[in-house]
């Protein structure tokens, strides 16, 4: 295992903030492998899985197993890590500039573009790699927030398998990722036992798992008869809810992965041990957001991973101050696969997101 770190520049707190990856296998190997946790820093789950991860990698790197490249950041965002407004410890948003930490990635195949229009020539994967990488090196970041995205985007830029972990509020396992992607995600789905794969050709906000993914589609487009691949299957993976933590659930959680990388042939072990059911696919078009029509106390009926129908009771709101209830009721056939943890919440808080098979929303399909 080696360890790089990449500073980015002076910090507000401790002089500094560095980004910490650990790289295992030979440099430039393939499969390439990047995994992130804690884009968002108040989301621990990921971040527990991510040093599952590193502790399995190292023993199996030491038995020769490895057989790509793996690059792994178990903590992405130290920014957010720094940050505790009013002791909330809050990292899903920038407290200089407000934005959400996974939103806004440069489009590094614009960037390329701008720089060489001309068609790729000999290895095109490798042609347009570097050239984005050229394109993401010549950028300069105006803040820690640019220079935080630029590091992780750079990590990530050439690699073949990309997975953003990520958490929920309270919430079955479930994935996003790109509608050409979706029989991947699904097999990634049933190894790790998602219950819901959410896809969208745009899901909106510019994602760190579109960031990855959309260059390739941008880049077929332009050139159509040099057949360009979609060279980079890429993920967000949403493991359960913020409370989540259980030590021997990340252990487990993370062996799924490496079972799934196995298979991949980035590693030449483990083996399978556990059969799941196959997620429900569905498009991200198709959520139904159940929001609070008033501001009141939030009591939950159902479960998420729960299959609802049209007119099932998903729970109540108990409205503040005047005490009178109020049923929720869902508007969608499909899967019940994340609801909001806190219980006491304001008008138009997001309750519930039901998976639903037909699609029923435009426009940015993610939330904030």
């Amino acid at each position: 295992m080696d360890i790089e770190t990449i500073s980015l520049g002076p910090g507000p707190t401790d002089g500094s903030h560095h980004v910490t990856v650990y790289r295992f296998g030979r440099r430039g190997a393939r499969p390439r492998v990047y995994i992130q946790g804690g884009l968002h820093a108040d989301e621990a789950p990921g971040m527990l899985v991510g040093f599952a991860l590193r502790d399995q990698l190292q023993r199996l790197e030491a038995d020769g197993a490895v057989v790509g490249e793996i690059l792994l950041v178990p903590a992405a965002n130290p920014i957010g890590l720094a940050q505790d407004p009013a002791g909330s410890g809050s990292g899903r948003f920038d407290a200089t500039s407000g934005q959400n930490f996974n939103r806004n990635f440069s489009d590094a195949a614009r960037l390329a573009l701008a720089r060489d229009a001309s068609p790729p020539e000999g290895d095109v994967v490798a042609d347009l790699r570097a050239r984005m990488l050229a394109a993401l090196d010549g950028l300069t970041p105006a803040s820690r927030l640019e220079a935080l995205q630029s590091a992780l985007l750079k990590l990530a830029i050439g690699a073949d398998i990309v997975i953003d972990m990520h958490c929920d509020s309270e919430a079955v396992t479930h994935l996003y990722c790109h509608s050409e992607h979706v029989e991947q995600a699904a097999a990634l789905a049933q190894a790790v036992g998602a219950g819901v794969v959410l896809h969208a050709p745009l899901q909106g906000g510019a994602s760190f798992d579109e960031a990855c993914s959309l260059p390739w589609i941008a880049f077929r487009d332009r050139w159509p008869a040099k057949q360009v691949p979609l060279a980079c299957f890429s993920v967000t993976l949403e493991w359960r809810g913020m409370l989540d933590t259980d030590a021997a659930m990340a252990e487990n959680d993370a062996m799924a992965l490496l079972v799934w990388l196995a298979g991949r042939g980035v590693l030449t072990a483990p083996r399978p041990t556990t059969r799941h059911d196959p997620a429900a696919v569905t498009p991200l078009a198709g959520v139904e957001v159940v929001t609070a029509p008033h501001p009141g106390l939030f009591l939950a009926a159902v479960p998420p991973g729960t299959p609802v129908t049209v007119g099932t009771l998903l729970g109540r709101l108990r409205c503040l101050p005047g005490g009178n209830e109020v049923d929720i009721f869902a508007g969608v056939d499909g899967t019940l696969y994340a609801r909001e943890q806190a219980r006491i919440v304001p008008a138009g808080a997001e309750l519930f997101f039901i998976a639903g098979k037909t699609s029923i929303r435009t426009g940015m399909l993610l939330s904030a």
